[in-house]
């Protein structure tokens, strides 16, 4: 019979949990699509693990630099089942760059890595050490650019509004025709605590949590099952 090795090793799954980082900082973006309120998206950010990106990642969402932050800045990029891009704060077309650190700054670290959606990440210009202002969330796991981009944050709240933008119309270079603009950032004040950088919207984890209860029902069955063909069997033995 194979259901007890099945059942260990689902439990042998579910005890397998992804490393945690600390969330330092929570910024959120309230954005509009054509003019009407879209929602908000909140940020956790990871400050532990990659500082200086985080740095420059508040300092454009709640300061600015030289007069130019974040606000009033388009979403305008959207490639479905990859990301949502924006941040241009130059041109607010893609083809601007500037940090706290200079037009572009080096890689920090690729520690955490691209395996889950609502990942928010450093846009560069597809070659090492060129971040900048722009930033990109992942709507799904995108593994292949592990060791390419800086993920210094994940979405916390808002992944409704992420997945709304990534289904608008786009043209052949995945621009997005409608106008997504980031109307208004700010920071939220909280305890600093530590959480997975998943969000658990396609992970085994979540489905084994989500299923424990008719997983289990139906192991019970079988296990019934499986008793009663054993009485079966030793019955027409004896006969």
């Amino acid at each position: 019979m194979t259901i007890f090795p099945l059942l260990c090793l689902l439990i042998l799954f579910s005890q397998v949990q992804a490393k945690k980082y600390k969330i330092t900082d929570q910024v959120y973006m309230d954005l509009e699509i054509d003019g009407r309120m879209a929602g908000r998206i909140v940020f956790g950010l990871f400050g532990e693990v990659v500082p200086k990106t985080v740095k420059n990642f508040k300092k454009l969402a709640l300061e600015g630099i030289e007069g130019k932050s974040y606000k009033g800045t388009n979403i305008f990029i959207a490639i479905r089942k990859v990301m949502i891009l924006g941040g241009d704060v130059i041109f607010n077309n893609g083809s601007g760059s500037t940090s706290i650190y200079g037009k572009y700054f080096d890689d920090e670290n690729f520690e955490i890595r691209h395996d889950s959606t609502g990942l928010l990440a450093s846009a560069n210009r597809d070659v090492p050490n060129t971040n900048g202002c722009m930033f990109f969330i992942t709507t799904m796991p995108t593994p292949w650019l592990n060791g390419k981009n800086v993920i210094f944050g994940k979405v916390l709240m808002g992944h409704e509004v992420v997945h709304k933008i990534e289904h608008l119309k786009t043209d052949y270079n995945d621009r997005i025709l409608n106008k997504v603009q980031i109307v208004e950032c700010g920071e939220i004040v909280f305890e600093p605590f530590y959480d997975d950088h998943k969000n658990y919207e396609i992970t085994l984890w979540a489905w084994i949590k989500a299923g424990w209860f008719p997983l289990s029902f139906s192991f019970a069955i079988l296990g019934v099952f499986h008793y009663i063909m054993t009485q079966l069997n030793k019955l027409q033995s004896f006969q």
